[in-house]
């Protein structure tokens, strides 16, 4: 709910607010007063003053800053530069630091502009803080306890806990375009997680932190010719191996992948496949399945009305993402299969 509408607004002096500790976006002092977006935006304020109320909490133990900052960094540090008296402030209700960081968690996920990259920042810090405040828990348990604190969807914060694995410098590295934030999604949604569940003891081996600096270095030199590399050259190559035999090949394969920087995805499907070369027969049953659900899906969507949803956004915001992303795959599929039949 929008804070207009649950925090009591006051004018309050802007000196009279402490700013927080953690930036939601993780930015600091320096990098908004080196921003040219900042420079706007005390013109802005210097001219009509601030528009849209900060929001605070208030801390009773301290009688020179009587106010926390929740949300507004910017617009309080744009006000005291441009020596601006009273700002419009929503006072909010807190217990702790934890409140304090999912409450700004939820303002600013509320913002288009609020980049990836700083929401996984804010999640790192949900979890720093919820593991100070509580017991130790399980990871099933970890990621429930986010999603019921930050408000995530199941998707969106799969997303966010893969890429906050990563360290701060890997995080500038996507900020400065280095490398995206999809990959770092995929290099744990398509590699590491799909290592460890198969050939634990290879990750053991390797080491994660290891895996996963080969894994971004590969992308900052253009070895992963893209987001979706592994995805098409490694997960295939895991669910092929079935006997001890294939598992072993693929484990050395996996391996060389990750020791070796300039071997690409491709690669390990290409190994693979000249060791193991895919049975036809298989692929004609996979080609039997792939119509018989193909059948199936366009029956069900031949039932699904165009206002069938109307009254269930979220649910529809599922099966749109959903449907785009089969719709790009068959896309895919088709172009390649067309190009092989002329």
């Amino acid at each position: 709910m929008p804070p207009s509408r649950t925090y009591p607004l006051k004018l309050i002096p802007p000196e009279k607010v402490a700013f927080s500790e953690t930036n939601p976006r993780g930015e600091s002092a320096e990098e908004i007063f080196k921003d040219e977006t900042f420079e706007r935006l005390k013109d802005s304020v210097f001219r009509f003053g601030v528009l849209v109320p900060i929001v605070v909490h208030e801390q009773k133990d301290n009688v020179q800053k009587p106010y926390r900052l929740v949300d507004g960094e910017r617009r309080l540090r744009a006000a005291l530069e441009a020596k601006i008296k009273r700002i419009p402030a929503h006072i909010a209700a807190s217990e702790d630091p934890l409140d304090d960081l999912v409450q700004a968690v939820h303002i600013h996920m509320l913002r288009k502009q609020w980049s990836p990259v700083a929401q996984a920042r804010a999640l790192k810090r949900i979890k720093s803080q919820r593991q100070k405040s509580g017991p130790r828990m399980s990871e099933q348990d970890a990621a429930e306890d986010l999603q019921a604190l930050t408000g995530c969807s199941d998707t969106k914060l799969k997303s966010l806990r893969r890429a906050a694995r990563y360290s701060e410098a890997v995080l500038e590295a996507v900020e400065e375009r280095q490398l995206a934030f999809s990959h770092l999604v995929q290099f744990e949604e398509s590699f590491v997680e799909q290592i460890e569940k198969h050939y634990p003891d290879l990750l053991t081996r390797l080491g994660k932190k290891e895996v996963r600096e080969s894994l971004v270095e590969k992308a900052r030199q253009r070895v992963l010719t893209s987001s979706r590399a592994l995805m098409d050259n490694v997960v295939p190559v895991i669910s092929r191996a079935k006997s001890a035999e294939e598992k072993k090949c693929a484990s050395q394969i996996l391996e060389d992948f990750v020791t070796n920087l300039n071997m690409p995805a491709e690669e390990v499907l290409k190994q693979y496949d000249k060791k193991y070369p895919p049975a036809q027969e298989d692929l004609l049953h996979l080609c039997d399945d792939i119509v018989d659900s193909s059948e199936v899906l366009v029956a069900m969507l031949i039932g699904l009305r165009g206002n069938a949803l109307a009254g269930f956004p979220k649910v529809r915001s599922r099966l749109v993402k959903s449907l785009d992303e089969l719709h790009k795959e068959v896309a895919a599929r088709l172009k390649s299969l067309r190009s092989t039949s002329k």
